[in-house]
């Protein structure tokens, strides 16, 4: 329940008072269920399904900076950090693989 309510958000940021509230599960219950259902937190599998969203759009060829607040970053400099520690490469980078012959 709690992924598929975190899926509909789309690049929503959705804070922990508002699965608990949706799910009924205190935030221990819902961390500890979620974990083992998935194996990570809520908070990083929306962070991952955030970033996979941004990745596509780099590939589009969509502005990094108008990317990174439309899939619920605070701004360029948040949203690069996460992208590097996820994948390695800032954004930059990668947007310039895609361009590679």
């Amino acid at each position: 329940m709690a992924r598929d309510y975190l899926d509909a958000q789309g690049s929503r940021v959705v804070h922990s008072a508002e699965l608990e509230e949706t799910t009924g599960l205190s935030r221990y219950d819902l961390s500890r269920q979620f974990k083992k259902m998935l194996g990570t937190s809520p908070y990083r599998y929306s962070v991952n399904r955030r970033l996979d969203k941004a990745r596509r759009l780099i590939l589009q060829g969509h502005p990094l900076i108008d990317l990174a607040l439309a899939t619920g970053f605070a701004d360029q400099a948040h949203f690069s950090r996460l992208f590097k520690a996820a994948f390695g490469m800032p954004p930059g980078k990668y947007a310039a693989l895609k361009v590679q012959p």
